[in-house]
């Protein structure tokens, strides 16, 4: 199979838009399809807009330690500082990996990757310990998927 790839300039697409022509559809084809769906989301999920005054800039994922809300804006704590990122929190949440990130609360969610230690305290909260030295406690609400998805997490390990 015969595969080329061409790039066309359209002023009237807002964003990318990717077209698979083949003669067939068939398995080569869907596989073809898939591979590229599959690395085209592993990159597209690495990067969060960011804002610092009137400077935009990208921030990695793979460094994003927590996400809170912080007034109106969402403040994301990384390995290399503090960033603003001007949107929600859930909005943001849709950027991430569900795998790696989860919501603790309804104003923070945690990156797993950087998860230290976590212990069960009074009236059914958690407290997790992040990398940093950063310690959080999820609500009641969250507590039981947050427990389940750290013991995949450490069964999986």
């Amino acid at each position: 199979m015969d595969v080329r790839f061409r790039f066309v300039e359209d002023d009237t697409v807002d964003g990318i838009e990717i077209t698979v022509r083949a003669k067939n559809r068939d398995h080569k084809v869907e596989a073809l399809f898939e591979a590229i769906l599959s690395k085209l989301s592993q990159n597209a999920k690495k990067m969060l807009a960011c804002q610092a005054f009137y400077e935009k800039y990208n921030i990695n994922l793979d460094d994003v330690i927590l996400l809170m809300r912080d007034g109106r804006y969402v403040t994301a704590v990384t390995t290399n500082g503090d960033h603003i990122i001007k949107d929600a929190l859930s909005r943001a949440e849709e950027l991430l990996d569900p795998i790696w990130f989860v919501r603790i609360s309804q104003s923070e969610i945690v990156n797993l990757k950087y998860l230290e230690h976590w212990d069960f305290v009074s009236g059914g909260f958690i407290q997790i310990r992040m990398a940093n030295g950063i310690k959080c406690y999820t609500s009641r609400r969250y507590t039981k998927q947050i427990r389940e998805k750290i013991q995949k997490r450490r069964i999986g390990r």
